[in-house]
C-alpha cells in the first residue's frame, strides 16, 4: 500500500512538474493568437487534503463594461496527510469556473468568480492480509477571489482563495464552509 501511495505522489508531481517544463513555449504560442493562457498551481486545504499540485487552462470569454470575463479549467491532485502505514487515501478534482475582472487597469488586478467541481476520493488499505477501500465522488459548488499580479506579459502569477458551497465527495475539497489557498503562475 506504501507503495501505491508513493507511485500516486510521483505521477502527480510528475504530472505537474512536466506541464510546467513543456507548457510554456505552447502556451505562449498560443496566447498570442487566441488569449487562451495555461499555468501551474499548488494548493493548501483547510482540512485533511493538506498539500496539492495542479495544471489549468484559462481562456477569454466575453467583456462586460470593459471588464474581461474568463473560464478556467483546472485539474489538482492532492496528498492527504491522513494516511497511516498500510494504507493510502487518494484525492483529486476537476474544477470548471467563471472568473471576472474587478477593475481593468494597474498591476494587480482582484478577480471573483464561482464555478464547479468534480472531485474523487479514494481510500484503501491492508490489514492483516486483508484489502479494503472505500471510494466516494461528487459535484460541488464554490466561489473564487484573487489576485493576478501584471508584471509581466509572458509570466503572471497569481493568488487566490475558493470558499466551498457544498456537495463534493466525502471530505471533498468544496464541502461547505472550506476553503483552499492557491498560488501560481499564467503561462
Amino acid at each position: 500500500m506504501l507503495v501505491r501511495m508513493l507511485r500516486g505522489m510521483a505521477i502527480g508531481t510528475s504530472a505537474a512538474l512536466g506541464l510546467a517544463l513543456v507548457a510554456p513555449a505552447a502556451a505562449h504560442a498560443q496566447a498570442q493568437t487566441s488569449g487562451t493562457r495555461f499555468g501551474v498551481e499548488a494548493a493548501l486545504a483547510n482540512h485533511s487534503l493538506g498539500f496539492g499540485v495542479g495544471a489549468f487552462v484559462k481562456f477569454h470569454v466575453a467583456e462586460l463594461n470593459e471588464h474581461p470575463i474568463t473560464g478556467r479549467a483546472s485539474f489538482d491532485y492532492y496528498f492527504p496527510s491522513n494516511s497511516f502505514y498500510g494504507s493510502g487515501t487518494h484525492f483529486w478534482e476537476i474544477s470548471a469556473d467563471g472568473l471576472y475582472d474587478i477593475t481593468a487597469k494597474g498591476n494587480i488586478k482582484p478577480y471573483v468568480g464561482a464555478g464547479v467541481s468534480y472531485d474523487h476520493f479514494s481510500f484503501t488499505c491492508n490489514f492483516e492480509g486483508i484489502d479494503c477501500g472505500a471510494s466516494s465522488s461528487g459535484i460541488g459548488l464554490d466561489i473564487v477571489g484573487g489576485l493576478n499580479f501584471m508584471a509581466n506579459s509572458k509570466l503572471m502569477p497569481f493568488v487566490e482563495l475558493k470558499l466551498g458551497l457544498g456537495g463534493g465527495a466525502g471530505g471533498g475539497a468544496y464541502s461547505s464552509g472550506d476553503f483552499v489557498i492557491k498560488g501560481g503562475i499564467h503561462f
